[in-house]
């Protein structure tokens, strides 16, 4: 566990820690997510539907939120559009088993970031988030 932690602290050591919202009805998968993210040096908070989501959103800065599009109560494409209305500088993006093309064209559609597969692609989100939050930029020769 040593190594890892290391590795860890390694990379994080340039970067600020970043406040992320993850939006999910599933308690297991959000916790796991969390701690996932919060092992990269993450500030993680956890909302179960998109209403208390919306609500934490009121009392604090998020530099990113990741919603599943399957949500109780408010979907994650409602949440979006409502979050739209008061915070539209903060990016958001669907962290979600949902990952077909209809679901895609509608998630890009709305403005979202990036539909990040849980399937496909979970294993990868600390460096799929690593570029939202360092972009790399265009080398002038």
């Amino acid at each position: 566990m040593k190594n890892r932690d290391t590795k860890i602290a390694l990379i994080n050591k340039d970067r600020p820690m970043k406040n992320i919202l993850i939006i999910d009805s599933d308690v297991i998968t959000s916790a796991l997510t969390a701690k996932f993210l919060s092992n990269y040096g993450h500030n993680v908070y956890v909302a179960h539907d998109g209403k208390v989501g919306l609500d934490r959103m009121g009392k604090q800065h998020f530099d990113l939120v990741l919603s599943e599009v399957e949500l109780n109560g408010l979907s994650g494409f409602d949440t979006l559009k409502l979050m739209r209305k008061c915070y539209t500088d903060v990016p958001f993006a669907f962290l979600t088993s949902d990952d077909d093309r209809a679901t895609r064209a509608e998630a890009e559609m709305m403005g979202a970031m990036a539909l990040i597969s849980k399937r496909q692609e979970y294993i990868n989100l600390p460096f799929i988030l690593e570029k939202f939050f360092c972009p790399s930029h265009d080398l002038v020769a």
